[in-house]
């Protein structure tokens, strides 16, 4: 069996376009000097490659440009425990990510100020960000715009799908249930 396994392994550019649009906060990775850096950085699709930006106080920015690097777009993940089936199964863990990795590259000021528009009306339907919003040219200096192409790509969607349809249903019932259980547990957590 080679890892992951076909069933649960998506090359489909169209989901995993999908994906990215409904999940668009990724982990970025780096490697400089032998040293991993990691960031969350939200990205959306531009011009057929991922467009996202860069806090310049982010140690990732003072070697990221013209770096090989790799986005992991999350969706969520859930124990799946035996006790839920009728049938004899093991404990499992289900998820869904993509995994994307490509070359980062600055791109200008104008590019980056229209993406930053691109992303807000994806996004946000009650807000409407105007490039001559009197906050952008104060952004301008705290961050920088950044492209990754798309070398090559896959989704992760293991979601007993190697199983029967309702098995496989009662298994996505179950990750939605706990993610949104676990959610909601650490942030009654938080305090001011």
């Amino acid at each position: 069996m080679s890892y992951l396994p076909s069933h649960f392994t998506s090359k489909n550019w169209e989901s995993v376009k999908t994906f990215i649009e409904l999940f668009p906060l990724a982990t970025l990775i780096s490697l400089h000097d032998q040293e991993i850096f990691t960031s969350h950085i939200p990205f959306i699709i531009f011009d057929n490659k991922l467009v996202g930006h860069i806090n310049k106080e982010n140690p990732q920015f003072q070697h990221i440009h013209k770096s090989r690097v790799e986005l992991i777009f999350h969706a969520g993940d859930a124990y799946i425990s035996p006790s839920e089936f009728e049938t004899d199964e093991l404990p499992t863990f289900n998820f869904a990510k993509v995994h994307l990795k490509g070359k980062a590259n600055f791109i200008e000021e104008p590019t980056m100020v229209e993406s930053l528009i691109a992303m807000t009306n994806q996004l946000d339907f009650n807000f409407k960000l105007e490039s001559n919003h009197p906050k952008i040219p104060a952004l301008k200096h705290f961050i920088q715009g950044l492209e990754v192409s798309i070398d090559e790509f896959h989704g992760r969607f293991k979601m007993s799908q190697d199983k029967t349809e309702s098995h496989f249903n009662k298994a996505k019932t179950l990750l939605k249930k706990s993610q949104e259980k676990r959610l909601n547990l650490f942030l009654n957590t938080l305090s001011q």
